[in-house]
């Protein structure tokens, strides 16, 4: 699946500036159809609800996965899915999460990529190429991140706090009000328009912009910190080392495409 017109993402993205509040403008509806994702590696065991419904069914390592497959990763596992846009995102142990959207038109390079966090850890290694087509976001229960061309991972734990660390590029987090699907479920892409100035933030409504090297806490009910740098040698773990391995991997197999 990996072609040889992503290795333009090797040219890096130049990010400054702190964290500010932001609020985005009227969308226009553009239609994306579905595509599937494929799991390109399995280190251990997962399962697989097919459109969310049993019976529950192993995956394997060249499985596809279709918009509402929910997947969970078993006890020391990990499961990496390579998404049609040339994007990858990366499953911890004990990660459960529903796969809503992955959505690439090849015609204009748009996408509509969208993962609804259930419980766990995600890395994801969002292709640069599509650099503002379309949409690529990650779901909590209390907030949304989307992104713009990056590297980052979320941490969803069982009492529905979460963090967001970027490692490069930038990535807007907002508020996603309680019972609200925020960019979720079937329909139309929302095209990028002017975006309004920034407003005050009050308790229910907040949206931050986290660049390099920057983290997020939010709170079980929907509060957040505002963003703030993060020590990247304290960070340092096994789950953050096996990532940084395997960007490293596809970054050398996609300059061999290029030679």
């Amino acid at each position: 699946m990996i072609r040889a017109k992503i290795a333009a993402l090797l040219v890096a993205a130049v990010v400054a500036g702190a964290a500010a509040p932001s609020a985005a403008g009227s969308p226009v509806a553009v239609e994306i159809g579905d595509g599937s994702a494929t799991v390109s590696v399995l280190d251990g065991e997962a399962w697989v609800l097919k459109g969310g419904t049993a019976p529950e069914a192993p995956v394997g390592e060249g499985a596809s996965l279709a918009p509402g497959d929910q997947v969970r990763t078993g006890p020391s596992s990990r499961l990496e899915l390579e998404l049609p846009d040339g994007s990858f995102l990366r499953f911890d142990e004990r990660t459960s999460f529903t796969l809503l959207s992955s959505g690439y038109r090849e015609q204009d390079e748009r996408r509509d990529i969208r993962v609804r966090m259930i419980l766990g850890k995600v890395w994801a290694r969002v292709s640069r190429l599509l650099l503002g087509r379309g949409r690529f976001s990650l779901q909590t229960p209390t907030a949304v991140a989307g992104v713009r061309g990056t590297v980052y991972r979320l941490n969803l734990n069982t009492d529905r706090s979460a963090v967001v660390k970027v490692y490069d590029g930038e990535v807007e987090v907002r508020r996603q009000a309680e019972g609200l699907q925020a960019e979720g479920g079937p329909g139309p892409l929302q095209a990028p328009k002017p975006v309004a100035g920034p407003h005050p933030v009050g308790m229910q409504e907040w949206v931050y912009i986290v660049r390099t090297l920057q983290q997020i806490n939010i709170n079980p009910d929907g509060t957040a910190t505002r963003p703030f740098r993060f020590d990247v040698q304290a960070d340092l773990n096994d789950w953050v080392r096996w990532n940084q391995m395997r960007d490293e991997k596809i970054r050398k197999m996609r300059e061999k495409l290029q030679q």
